[in-house]
């Protein structure tokens, strides 16, 4: 879709939308408490749309809109709006039947996007296509007899067309590249269509079959529109500078931001078409265009609910609830497993062993065949490798020593060899003897493997198999997890699909396993835990079959392969598959947080609080059993125990990153990474439940150091998926077991992600509010319709492949503003992603020598120094896709929204990358104070923490930050970090760069950060 553009939207002054938003914004700002009352409706009025589409009704009076993904329609001279569908459908790119009675569009009402048809006043409602596919872009023939449509029916995305009266479809083209937006010529003769082949543009194929390229493209095509006399094609073109609509080769719109869908003709020159958030009007040749005004109104209920406080300092001891990978022994007596950040091994009724008393990174135990030695992973040595533990002598030695990750190895049935995943993400083999390492994957499935799943091994050692991603088209990323079996001699790799469209396990620790004799493999499916009949070959020889009703993770076999361990929410759990019962294991691991730290006494020159626009100068911050017990005037009698010297600097609250992706492939230092830039709090908005719970538990209890971590588990997809971790979720019953579990866990938000239908989201919203659960996730409307609490990224990916919050410019209009300002729902931007760590690199490339950068490898530097002089040999292009951005976020502050501060690294560098957003925001033309504002106090009300963190004050949690300069002067100060304090725990810069046990830091790789 297209790229940024030229200039940034600046909301008009007195425009009726933000007047409209503001006024509403008063109802939403209650929002950032504890409610308990309901909250009334709140009626908002839009004048603009990102990334509308319309539709000219065939006598030229009436358009149909595709507004929020509802229908409306509007008299063609403007005016008010009238909605005709609800807003459970996400329609979009509505077209006329050529008799004017009838509305058809693509709609994702039933999980996936297929054709629907309304009557013209949105009655009727009729699904026309169905399946497993998505059908979009629909055009109807000028005799009404047949709908044209883009679908991925046969493996990627061709012309296709339904026959009304017979529901007959036909595949139109047959190419191996993506064809897309059709459109009848006419007299019907011609199916013109956009294409990405190698000579792309607009094509068209007529009723002989022929096809004939049209019209060539200088960027991305999109929409053809025949002209009225059959003769030319107008449509859309866009890259990441422009986005145009042209006539032939001929440009016809400039400097517009024009959203990417058919253009409707009024007559043989004259045209309307949606930019800029309007609708157009304009003439062949014209200079100008003409808006098309309008109104459009909705009502957001947002009700009040209880929300749960995360638990950020309770002390006393706790059962560990980060029970990671667990895996029983051979003969079936004990377990092994990570927690607290180590390995151990518990035989079953007696007390758990550590076997690792370190503070590194350890992850996935596998048991050797004979039930001697341990494999995991640990990043001991400067990075993740594969370690052994022989559990006769206690010694432990590394396996693998490469400058890479190697991380969920996998014992051969003969113990001669181990297959694990390689840091590019590649399937390896390791032979235990020699120590070579080589890949198993040699390509067929694709170039390479998008995050596979944990490797299993067949009995006879000759075939592994993994989960794989398997896409749909190449035009868009979703598809299914599925079963790849890789032949360990002749690299031969073969697909396996036991449950045609549906994914088999998340590509993590869920499976498939094989068993021990070969005869079967167990997998997690829709959540719960099946058994799938298989050949020595991998062949299925039966349809799976389900063996639980509750959730379940990280199955493996017992020796005799009677018995499969797995984890629940409540924790570790046996099955027999002789006669189905079940017995819990329970795991006596308890932790608890250390005692209370020294008393710690700060004297600051200035004091940032998190909330006011100036600073308090020359006071002590004093700090006991890990609390801001006083902030005085500075005095001499007050310093006592540990006096931190900021005299010639500021305090400010401890940072918040409000949307960070961690993992164990990142090791110990990634905890010191966020502490070094000044970070003590991160949300991770998706992750591996017992993974972001062992991550928690081993920073609590002091095991390794780190910020404070809030994290959703993992999210929740729909019936496609894109990264490995989703839950694919078809229906409510599991919907509600996954949120239970989420509450029952202590985690602390929902995650819904883009292919989730909206009445599930609707729900989804429900269920986590009962248990007092934040939800969030990538759309706007009509989540923020049913009260969910926050969306991520401005752009962010869409199932639509379009975002519905920022065209391809990087722009966003009236109807973002007004729903975020009037909803109080908060909005992490991510800016730093998307394109404002490359402005700041450009601008400032001293930052790519932040010693600090050498947490995450030796040739981040490197990475950055290289971003940093790419944009800036485009540096107004750069800045003309960032300066929207910013520009939309000072609306919606002055709408009455809310912006927190996060980033989506690792895709961008952790730590660095927080500094850079709010960079952003203070040049985009936000105050530093609401900067800084984003990442401290707001955004500890966002998650529910604001009684304990966000500002100084007596009582908060210690979570200090001191820095060279001013940041409420330079919000490049911020950056300057000299010391941190995190509950009391004061860290220099210099002891977070040091390895534990001495040295300085530090990873051994020879990756960049993306």
């Amino acid at each position: 879709m297209p790229g940024p553009g030229r200039h940034a939207w600046k909301p008009r002054l007195g425009h009726p939308l933000i007047a409209g938003a503001v006024l509403a914004a008063t109802v939403g700002t209650a929002w950032a408490g504890i409610a308990t009352q309901p909250q009334q409706p709140i009626d908002v009025t839009l004048n603009e749309g990102t990334n509308l589409a319309i539709a000219l009704s065939p006598d030229g009076r009436m358009l149909a809109l595709d507004l929020l993904g509802s229908l409306w329609t509007l008299p063609v001279a403007g005016g008010e709006a009238t909605r005709i569908s609800d807003e459970h459908g996400d329609i979009r790119q509505p077209v006329w039947s050529p008799d004017g009675r009838s509305i058809a569009f693509q709609s994702y009402r039933d999980g996936n996007w297929h054709i629907w048809r309304s009557a013209a006043d949105g009655s009727e409602l009729r699904q026309l296509t169905f399946g497993p596919f998505d059908d979009r872009e629909p055009h109807w023939s000028p005799d009404g007899t047949r709908i044209a449509f883009s679908s991925d029916r046969s493996g990627d995305y061709d012309i296709w067309e339904l026959d009304l009266a017979t529901q007959v479809l036909r595949r139109v083209t047959t190419a191996s590249s993506d064809e897309w937006g059709p459109a009848y010529s006419p007299d019907g003769a011609t199916l013109a269509f956009a294409s990405d082949r190698e000579d792309g543009g607009i094509w068209g194929i007529g009723t002989d079959g022929q096809e004939r390229r049209l019209a060539a493209a200088r960027a991305t095509p999109n929409a053809p529109a025949w002209t009225p006399d059959g003769r030319g094609i107008v449509f859309n073109t866009s890259d990441r500078d422009a986005s145009d609509l042209v006539l032939g080769d001929r440009p016809i719109t400039r400097n517009e931001d024009v959203f990417p869908f058919r253009v409707q003709w009024l007559s043989a020159t004259e045209f309307l078409y949606t930019a800029d958030g309007r609708i157009k009007r304009r003439t062949i040749g014209g200079s100008t265009a003409a808006d098309v005004p309008f109104r459009a109104r909705v009502t957001l209920d947002r009700p009040a609910y209880a929300r749960r406080a995360p638990d950020l300092d309770a002390r006393g001891p706790r059962t560990a609830r980060g029970v990671v990978a667990p895996t029983v022994s051979p003969d079936g007596r004990s377990v092994a497993f990570v927690a607290l950040g180590d390995v151990w091994v518990m035989p079953f009724g007696q007390a758990p062993r550590r076997l690792t008393d370190d503070p590194w990174v350890e992850s996935h135990p596998d048991w050797s065949p004979d039930g001697s030695r341990l494999l995991f992973s640990s990043d001991r040595a400067g990075s993740m490798d594969l370690w052994v533990h022989d559990m006769r002598t206690g010694e432990q030695r590394a396996m693998t020593n490469d400058a890479g990750r190697e991380l969920a190895g996998r014992w051969s049935a003969d113990g001669a060899h181990i297959a694990f995943i390689g840091g590019t993400g590649e399937v390896m083999l390791l032979d235990v003897a020699s120590g070579a390492v080589r890949s198993l994957h040699r390509g067929q499935t694709g170039p390479t493997l998008f995050a596979p799943g944990r490797p299993t091994w067949s009995p006879d050692g000759k075939l592994v198999a993994v989960t794989v991603l398997q896409r749909y088209s190449g035009r868009f990323r979703e598809g299914t997890s599925q079963v790849l079996l890789l032949d360990v001699e002749t690299g031969e790799e073969r697909l396996v699909d036991p449950v045609p469209h549906h994914s088999i396990g998340r590509r993590e620790d869920d499976g498939p396993v094989w068993s021990h004799d070969g005869h079967r493999m167990v997998f997690v499916m829709d959540g719960t835990l099946w058994e799938l009949p298989v050949s020595p070959a991998g062949e299925p020889l039966a349809p799976p079959r389900r063996l639980t009703d509750e959730l379940a993770d990280a199955p493996s076999f017992t020796g005799d392969g009677t018995r499969v361990l797995y984890t629940t929410a409540r924790g570790l759990r046996f099955l027999s598959l002789l006669d189905g019962r079940t017995e819990d294991v329970p795991v006596p691991l308890t932790w608890e947080r250390p005692a209370a730290a020294e008393r710690v006494v700060v004297h600051a020159s200035r004091v940032f609080d998190g909330r006011s626009a100036e600073a308090r100068r020359n006071v002590d911050i004093l700090i006991e059993d890990g609390r801001i017990r006083a902030v005085e005037p500075h005095a001499a009698s007050l310093h006592e125990g540990r006096v931190i010297d900021a005299s010639n600097g500021t305090v400010m609250p401890g940072l918040i990153d409000m949307h960070s992706h961690l993992g164990d492939e990142w090791g110990e230092p990634l905890g010191r990474i966020w502490l070094a830039y000044g970070i003590t709090t991160v949300r991770e908005p998706a992750s591996n439940p017992w993974e972001a719970l062992g991550r928690r538990e081993a920073i609590e209890s002091g095991r390794r150091l780190g910020p404070r971590i809030l994290s959703s588990g993992y999210p929740m997809d729909g019936s496609r998926i894109y990264y490995s971790g989703m839950n694919s979720i078809t229906a409510g019953p599991q919907l509600q077991r996954e949120i239970e579990r989420v509450a029952e866990l202590g985690l602390d938000v929902v995650k819904t992600y883009v292919r989730l239908p909206d009445p599930l989201q609707r729900r989804a919203i429900e269920i986590a509010h009962e248990h007092g659960l934040w939800v969030t996730s990538h759309e706007l409307y009509p989540a923020v319709a049913y009260g969910a609490d926050g969306v991520e990224h401005i752009r962010g990916t869409s199932r639509r492949g379009y975002s519905t919050k920022m065209s391809g410019l990087s722009r966003s209009y009236g109807d973002v503003v007004a729903l975020l300002g009037a909803s109080g729902m908060a909005i992490t931007p991510t800016i730093a992603l998307q394109g404002g760590l490359d402005l700041m690199l450009a601008k400032d490339p001293t930052l790519a020598e932040d010693h600090r950068l050498a947490l995450l490898g030796p040739n981040v530097g490197a990475s950055m120094r290289s971003r940093g002089g790419n944009a800036a040999r485009d540096l107004a292009a750069v800045e003309a896709r960032v300066r929207p951005q910013g520009a939309l976020l000072r609306a919606v502050l002055d709408a009455g929204g809310r912006v927190v501060a996060g980033t989506d690294a690792p895709i961008i560098p952790f730590g660095l990358s927080l500094h850079a957003e709010l960079q952003a925001y203070v040049d985009g033309g936000l105050t530093r104070l609401e900067a800084l504002r984003s990442a401290t106090s707001v955004a500890a009300e966002a998650i529910g923490a604001g009684a304990d963190l966000g500002t100084i004050e007596a009582g908060k949690l210690a979570d200090l930050v001191v820095v060279d300069g001013d940041p409420l002067r330079d919000i490049r100060d911020a950056r300057k970090v000299r010391v941190v304090i995190r509950g009391g725990r004061v860290f220099t810069i210099d002891e977070l760069m040091r390895r534990p046990g001495g040295g300085t830091t530090e990873r051994r790789s020879n990756e960049g950060i993306e």
